[in-house]
C-alpha cells in the first residue's frame, strides 16, 4: 500500500469516476484501475462495487477510505513541516515569561504568530525571579521576558515594560482598617505569602520580603492571590492581578509609607552571536510592539 494508491482512492471518491480521477492525478484510466486492483489484492477486500454506473465504496471500502484520510492528512502535515523547515523557519520556538507579567498581551502576539506559522511549535514556560534568565543562559529557551537581570555583554537586552507592585491584606483582616498607618513592625509576626524563585542552580533571590516574618512559599502569583483572598496572610502583588479584588472588596490596599507601591522592570532578552530564526525575529519585534 502506497500513499499514491490512497490518493487515487481519494480522487475516485471525490470526483465520482475512474475517468475523472485519472485526469486529476495525471494518470491513464487503465493504470489507475490497475493500481486500485493491486491495492484490493493486497488488502484482501473489494473497495468498490463496480456493477453500478458510478463506482461506489463497499462497506469495507468506506472503512478503509475513512482511515486513509487520516493518513493522507498526516502526510500533508509532514510535507508542510518539511517545506517550513527548508524555508528557514524553526520547528520550535521557546519562550520564558516572568510570572509578574500580564499574559493576555503576550498570548495575542503568540496567537497571531501561530496563525502565520502554524508549523512552528510554541514552548512556553512561566518562571519567577531568576528562573527566567536561568532558562535563557542554560539554552532552554530562545527568548526571556525577565524581571531579574544583571548586565551581560553576551546578551541583547531591551526594557519591555514596568509592572506596578502593591501590598495587600485580606479585607476581613484587622489590618485592613489600618491600611494607611501600618508599619513593617506591625506585620513582622503576620504570615507573608511568598512566591518561590524557580531557578535551579543560580543563586535564588527574593524581592520585597519582610525579613523575619513567618512565610508560606508558593509556586506562582495566582496561588498567592487566592490564599490572601481566602483570609490568610499578606503579600506584595502585581497590581494588575489584584485590581479587581481590591475594587470588589476582597483585598485591602496598604497605603502607609512603609508599604508604598513600586515598579519592577521587565526586560526582553536573548543571546547575542547566534543564528536568529525567521519566526524568532518576528516574535522579538512583536513583543517590543506590545502596548501593555
Amino acid at each position: 500500500m502506497t500513499l499514491e494508491q490512497l490518493k487515487y482512492l481519494q480522487a475516485i471518491v471525490e470526483y465520482g469516476s475512474f475517468r475523472a480521477a485519472a485526469n486529476v492525478v495525471f494518470r491513464s484510466q487503465s493504470s489507475l484501475s490497475i493500481s486500485i486492483q493491486k491495492l484490493e489484492q493486497e488488502l484482501g477486500i473489494k473497495l468498490f462495487a463496480r456493477n453500478n454506473y458510478r463506482p461506489e465504496l463497499t462497506a469495507e471500502g468506506k472503512a478503509i477510505y475513512t482511515k486513509s484520510q487520516e493518513l493522507l492528512n498526516k502526510s500533508n502535515d509532514l510535507k508542510n513541516l518539511a517545506e517550513h523547515l527548508a524555508s528557514g523557519f524553526e520547528a520550535e520556538l521557546r519562550l520564558a515569561i516572568s510570572g509578574i507579567l500580564p499574559i493576555e498581551p503576550i498570548l495575542k502576539v503568540l496567537n497571531t504568530l501561530d496563525d502565520t506559522y502554524p508549523e512552528t511549535r510554541m514552548n512556553i514556560s512561566v518562571e519567577n525571579l531568576s528562573g527566567t534568565i536561568e532558562r535563557l543562559l542554560d539554552d532552554d529557551v530562545d527568548i526571556a521576558l525577565t524581571d531579574s537581570l544583571d548586565p551581560d555583554a553576551h546578551l541583547e537586552i531591551l526594557e519591555l515594560t514596568r509592572v506596578d507592585f502593591v501590598s495587600v491584606v485580606p479585607s476581613q483582616s484587622g489590618w485592613a482598617n489600618k491600611a494607611d498607618v501600618l508599619t513593617e513592625q506591625d506585620l513582622e509576626h503576620e504570615t507573608m505569602i511568598v512566591v518561590r524563585d524557580t531557578s535551579h542552580h543560580s543563586e535564588r533571590i527574593s524581592k520585597g520580603i519582610l525579613e523575619g516574618a513567618p512565610q508560606w512559599v508558593v509556586n506562582d502569583f495566582s496561588t498567592k492571590q487566592r490564599i490572601i483572598c481566602s483570609g490568610k496572610g499578606w503579600g506584595r502583588m502585581p497590581l494588575h492581578l489584584v485590581v479587581d479584588d481590591i475594587q470588589q472588596g476582597r483585598l485591602a490596599l496598604l497605603t502607609s509609607p512603609d508599604f508604598q507601591s513600586f515598579k519592577a522592570h521587565v526586560y526582553l532578552v536573548r543571546k547575542k552571536n547566534r543564528p536568529i530564526g525567521k519566526v524568532e525575529g518576528k516574535l522579538w519585534q512583536a513583543l517590543q510592539d506590545i502596548t501593555w
